[in-house]
């Protein structure tokens, strides 16, 4: 009887001990278990963080874009170039035209500087068109920096009528011995179209070539002055 109670003493003892085990090993088991969903939940709330954080450059991106370089300024006309000499007479001719009393009742505005180093002069008309030029004065002789008058998109009619004498002038000072007829075989002469979004067209002169850009998207139409023989 006493062998029978000491055996089944063991015996209880031994599961006892079997269980124990077991349920540590389910502990540990499980306690691994439920940190791996916790580690791949946080992974996962990672990545949804980041992906909701993606969309911020494509905006910032879209917002560049608003603001875009203006397409006439890549044009030939405006590169930087040599300035071309202008004889005496044509500055002459220059200043009398456009530093006196022309066309006073069109004109909005009119800023003329002269120093010993040469002159600049920028009229503004009622219409918004913008006459700019510079000349410099080296040893006594004048080379023409700048020389553009500037209006509105105006790719089948350059300019209006009130302006056409401005260009006859201008066409004048730049060599044309017949302006009137050099600005209607230059409104007639072949487009270049490789410059995007403008329309150029070019015919040189004894002093300069001249140059007639429209660009729509900016809403100009450019009537420009400058050196050819120099490379920009």
């Amino acid at each position: 009887m006493n062998t029978m109670k000491l055996a089944l003493t063991l015996v209880i003892t031994a599961l006892l001990t079997a269980c124990d085990a077991t349920s540590s090993d389910s502990l540990t088991l499980d306690s691994g278990k439920a940190i791996e969903p916790a580690v791949t939940l946080d992974e996962q709330s990672s990545a949804r963080s980041v992906s909701t954080a993606k969309p911020e450059p494509q905006i910032q991106q879209g917002f560049n874009t608003t603001d875009p370089v203006p397409f006439i300024i890549r044009t030939p006309a405006k590169q930087a170039r040599e300035p071309f000499f202008l004889p005496d007479e044509n500055v002459k001719e220059t200043k009398n035209l456009f530093h006196k009393d022309y066309s006073l009742n069109q004109i909005n505005s009119k800023q003329f500087d002269e120093t010993a180093y040469g002159f600049f002069v920028v009229i503004q008309y009622d219409d918004g068109t913008i006459l700019d030029y510079s000349l410099d004065k080296v040893n006594n002789k004048y080379f023409v920096k700048r020389f553009t008058l500037a209006g509105k998109y105006q790719p089948h009619e350059p300019f209006n009528n009130i302006h056409k004498d401005i260009i006859y002038k201008i066409l004048e000072i730049s060599g044309a011995d017949d302006p009137e007829l050099f600005f209607q075989e230059l409104i007639s002469s072949p487009k270049i179209t490789k410059y995007k979004g403008c329309t150029i067209q070019q015919k040189q002169s004894k002093y300069a070539m001249v140059d007639l850009t429209s660009c729509e998207f900016d809403n100009r139409t450019d009537l420009s002055l400058y050196n050819s023989k120099s490379n920009p």
